[in-house]
């Protein structure tokens, strides 16, 4: 293998796929990037069995081959080099990758490309495609209820299902939930899907707004790709939780509110943490058309801001909430205005965006006063 090609291409491609490596494996190669040179293009891959990410970027290929190559070293590596043209090469007789950069020269250690794990087979029996901008938008909305750590399964993904009229996505972390439904153009009903959080988080980062994505998948795989990457994951084998049950059916109260000004109070009430709760408490406090938040650490200090209502409300309320999970639905909601519904001192908050034929809901768990 013999390849030229630029950092300002290679590094932020290194960068990616090195996202992907387990961070503790028992398989050393799974440390490994897979290197391919062909077709005038340079294609990176890494995988933990679980997810696989393949990108390619363009280079003035010499020699065609391919090997692995430790990938952590090699994107360091790539990332302190100070010029901008790079020289790969490899031979399966010394197994070293030369890597050459103006007066820098290094040599790195590589396995056999014939032990890195095959790449899933592409799924071909359910197919759609989705605008790059599109996509991100409405897994976005979902994403910010999904749990991000390690928990259980059925807590680790977004929920996706392909209804007559609908395609509706849920997702939550058991205090929050997202739920999105948009019209269903794809010809596609009768089918769930439940993805990896994870996925689809590496997708939005890849994916630009002007990619056309092509979305498809099998019984327990699901394959994305754009132009220049493309990602398969195995799909969640685990039941979704019951997530409708919990959706009050009618509320206490309902307010209209600036989005700008809730989410940039929010902002500032985050920074109330208290030492033994780790994050920031927010109070809600409707009385007349007055929005009252407050926050306070022991630490810190108070906060107490009040935002005008255009429309005063029905009845007073007053509640607290995690400061940044009343916080998240904002940056990703749209509207200038956003509807707020609140539900006493032990029930949900519930934010709903609606335009045209979509619809957005996020409900988040108050924080219960003890004693």
């Amino acid at each position: 293998m013999k390849i030229i090609c630029t950092k300002n291409d290679l590094s932020p491609a290194l960068i990616s796929v090195c996202r992907i490596i387990p961070s503790r494996t028992n398989l050393p190669i799974l440390n490994g990037c897979l290197l391919t040179a062909r077709d005038q293009t340079l294609t990176l891959q890494c995988t933990d069995l679980e997810l696989t990410l393949e990108i390619s970027i363009p280079a003035q290929v010499e020699e065609e081959g391919k090997t692995v190559v430790l990938a952590k070293y090699f994107s360091d590596l790539v990332r302190r080099l100070s010029g901008e043209k790079i020289s790969l090469s490899w031979s399966e007789e010394s197994k070293l990758l030369e890597v050459s950069c103006g007066s820098a020269l290094s040599q790195l250690h590589t396995w056999m490309a014939a032990d890195f794990p095959a790449l899933p087979e592409r799924p071909i029996e359910n197919k759609i495609n989705c605008q790059g901008a599109r996509w991100k938008k409405h897994t976005n909305k979902v994403l910010t209820a999904a749990a991000q750590r390690d928990v259980r399964i059925n807590y680790a993904g977004v929920y996706v299902s392909f209804e007559d009229e609908q395609i509706q996505m849920a997702a939550t972390d058991a205090y929050r939930l997202a739920f999105t439904k948009i019209p269903n153009s794809s010809g596609i009903k009768g089918i769930d899907l439940f993805i990896p959080e994870r996925a689809l988080v590496e997708v939005n980062r890849l994916a630009a707004d002007g990619d056309d994505l092509e979305i498809s998948w099998d019984q327990g795989t699901i394959y994305i790709a754009a132009q220049d990457f493309k990602l398969t994951s195995r799909l969640i084998n685990s039941q979704f939780p019951n997530y409708e049950k919990v959706i009050p059916a009618e509320s206490e109260l309902e307010i209209e509110v600036p989005r700008d000004i809730l989410l940039t109070t929010l902002e500032r009430a985050s920074l109330f943490v208290s030492a033994d709760e780790h994050y920031a408490v927010a109070g809600l406090k409707v009385d007349q058309d007055q929005l009252t938040v407050t926050a306070q650490a022991a630490e810190v200090g108070t906060l107490e801001e009040i935002i005008t209502l255009e429309k005063p409300a029905s009845k007073k309320c007053e509640a607290r909430f995690n400061a940044k999970y009343l916080l998240e639905p904002l940056q990703v909601m749209e509207k200038d205005k956003v509807i707020l519904r609140l539900n006493g001192s032990s029930g949900p908050a519930v934010y709903i965006e609606e335009e045209e034929e979509e619809y957005y809901l996020h409900l988040v768990s108050p924080v219960c006063t003890v004693g």
